[in-house]
């Protein structure tokens, strides 16, 4: 009968280790989750402000190449007035000859 009672003490001795080296272990990991938690706070943080960042640079983008357009209609009406210059200096010295 002392076998099972040897057993028994052997089991609860075996829980309580069992419990104690949890315990130890949860200690060691808490301060590198703790740790990997603000890494990813931290990375997370700087994917939202470069995220901002990229659809501040789109729109800025938008707004370049709209005023291009504009400019470039704006000198290439100037260009075909400027071309078209000689023709209308020669309608008005024609016009002057009259």
């Amino acid at each position: 009968m002392w076998i099972v009672y040897a057993s028994i003490a052997l089991f609860v001795i075996a829980l309580v280790m069992l419990g104690a080296s949890l315990m130890n272990t949860i200690k060691t990991t808490r301060p590198i989750v703790n740790e990997m938690n603000h890494t990813v706070e931290d990375i997370q943080g700087r994917m939202d402000k470069i995220s901002s960042e990229v659809t501040q640079l789109q729109e800025t983008q938008g707004e370049i190449q709209k005023d291009i357009e504009y400019k470039k209609s704006s000198v290439t009406s100037t260009i075909q007035e400027v071309k078209r210059t000689p023709q209308v200096l020669k309608e008005f010295v024609k016009s002057m000859k009259k």
